[in-house]
């Protein structure tokens, strides 16, 4: 891993990384913070608050209420896990202002990496999106991406958007054109979290999986991320549907 993830990231497990969405949340019946807390206790070490839909300021809350869980979460459990903002570079840099360690994860369509690193320092972990092996040269062109969502693995419908899944092969293929700590997305549930795993135990990569729905959307998402964590960790061979006692 890069050395601005080793610092921000010192003592996290990166493997699991969870995506929130507000109105999968809400259809399950929990808010946002809550999953994200449950998310943390089951094992995932980043959360990243995405909402496409909430303006600015509705957003900037529903950000403090995650960060606030987390922290709750790190006090009690002892559990840390890296806070991600969606794009909102201006809603990052002001949490961070106010001391809160939130760090930036941006599309392809959303801010420069550059202008985003200017307003969030050298020490804010910056993630792209990337799709295809231009995208990932330009990310590693820059010199100031963190780490790469690669995807859709699987294809998705948490993005209406979102191009068919490459499979596991696509993403090894990819995996061949950076050395930057990377995440496979898209689609991820058990099985698929097994199938990134194995790859990560052939070649050392990639760094973990990003799950939306799989947590959002679980009628209990601690044990979900557990059994996501399991999944990817486990050693190749031994790999089941059982989540961890806690």
């Amino acid at each position: 891993m890069t050395g601005r993830l080793r610092r921000a990231g010192a003592g996290i497990d990166t493997r699991l990384y969870f995506i929130t969405d507000t109105a999968q949340c809400a259809h399950a019946g929990r808010t946002v913070a809550e999953t994200a807390a449950a998310a943390v206790r089951g094992g995932a070490g980043i959360v990243q608050v995405r909402d496409k839909t909430a303006d600015d300021g509705a957003f900037e809350r529903l950000a403090r209420e995650v960060a606030a869980a987390l922290e709750t979460v790190a006090a009690e459990h002892g559990r840390r896990a890296l806070l991600v903002i969606n794009d909102r570079v201006t809603v990052a840099a002001r949490l961070r202002a106010e001391g809160i360690d939130a760090h930036l994860h941006i599309g392809q369509d959303d801010a420069a990496l550059s202008e985003a690193r200017a307003l969030l320092g050298d020490d804010a972990v910056i993630g792209v999106s990337t799709g295809t092996p231009a995208e990932i040269r330009a990310a590693e062109d820059s010199g100031e991406a963190d780490l790469l969502g690669i995807g859709p693995v699987w294809s998705t419908s948490t993005k209406p958007d979102a191009p068919a899944g490459i499979g596991v092969d696509g993403l090894a293929g990819l995996l061949e054109h950076t050395r930057l700590p990377a995440f496979a997305i898209g689609g991820v549930d058990t099985s698929g979290a097994g199938e990134v795993g194995a790859l990560a135990a052939r070649s050392g990569r990639p760094a973990g999986i990003c799950v939306v729905s799989a947590i959002c959307l679980s009628d209990d998402p601690e044990r979900a991320a557990a059994r996501l964590h399991r999944a990817f960790t486990a050693p190749a061979g031994t790999r089941d549907d059982k989540e961890p006692q806690p």
